[in-house]
């Protein structure tokens, strides 16, 4: 059981900065005058936010399975 956990500690920490990547992209998106490097930050959040979502699917839907 504790070796389980330690394989899949990344995965544990794509699901905890799922809501961390939500509430940076609410956060830049209400910002009125954007830099450029603020709208890059956006799109990492907005990219981030949607690969961590699918990585805990497949991660989800792997552990179910066995």
């Amino acid at each position: 059981m504790k070796y389980n956990i330690i394989n899949n500690l990344s995965h544990y920490g794509d699901i905890l900065a799922i809501p961390f990547f939500a509430l940076l992209a609410v956060y830049l998106y209400d910002l009125q005058k954007k830099s450029i490097l603020e709208y890059i930050l956006f799109g990492f959040a907005i990219a981030g936010l949607v690969l961590d979502i699918w990585y805990t699917y497949i991660f989800l839907s792997r552990n179910r399975k066995s």
